[in-house]
C-alpha cells in the first residue's frame, strides 16, 4: 500500500502527518488573538498606550499604517474600526495563537489544520470575522509574514479554495 504525501511548501509529508493535525483552533464565535498586547477592534489609543509611539506613520484618507519596524509590527488602523489589521514580519513581533515568523509550514498543517484557501506561498485560516494570513519565504517552507485582519473592516478576497496553493494536499 502506498502512502499519500502531502505538500507542504515543498516538503514531502506522509499523510499518516495530517491526520494528526489540529483543526483551526479558533470558532466564529471566539474573539481574535491578542498579539503584543493588541487585539483587533482596540482603539488606536489603546495600541500607542500599549506599543509607544511608532516608527513611523503612514496615512490615507481610509486608514493610518503604525509601523513598528524594530519589532517587526504594523498596525492599521480607521476611524470607525480601530485596530483592523495587525502584520507580523519578524519573529520578536509576538506570535498568532502559538505561531511565529520563522516557523514552518509543517508547524502551521500541524497546529491548524488545511487552510481555507489562498493561492502560491500565501494561506489563508479564519472565522466568519476575522482571518489570519500566512505567507511564506521564496524557496524555503518558512513562514515570513502573517497578518490578523478582520474581515469586514475592508474587503478582503475570499479564499478560493479552488486553486492549490503549497498548503493544500495533492
Amino acid at each position: 500500500m502506498r502512502l499519500r504525501r502531502l505538500i507542504i511548501a515543498g516538503l514531502a509529508v506522509p499523510a499518516a502527518t495530517a491526520v494528526a493535525a489540529k483543526p483551526f483552533p479558533w470558532s466564529a464565535r471566539d474573539k481574535p488573538p491578542t498579539i503584543a498586547g493588541v487585539m483587533i477592534g482596540d482603539t488606536e489609543q489603546h495600541a500607542l498606550d500599549v506599543l509607544g509611539p511608532p516608527d513611523d506613520v503612514n496615512s490615507s484618507a481610509a486608514d493610518e499604517l503604525l509601523e513598528y519596524g524594530a519589532r517587526g509590527l504594523e498596525l492599521t488602523a480607521t476611524k470607525a474600526g480601530g485596530i483592523v489589521a495587525i502584520r507580523l514580519y519578524k519573529a520578536q513581533a509576538g506570535a498568532i495563537g502559538d505561531l511565529k515568523v520563522g516557523d514552518t509550514a509543517r508547524d502551521v498543517i500541524l497546529k491548524w489544520g488545511a487552510p481555507l484557501g489562498g493561492e502560491g506561498r500565501v494561506a489563508q485560516f479564519g472565522t466568519d470575522n476575522w482571518i489570519v494570513t500566512v505567507r511564506l519565504a521564496d524557496k524555503e517552507p518558512l513562514i515570513v509574514e502573517m497578518t490578523l485582519a478582520d474581515k469586514h473592516a475592508k474587503p478582503v478576497p475570499p479564499p478560493d479554495s479552488g486553486k492549490l496553493n503549497v498548503f493544500q494536499a495533492q
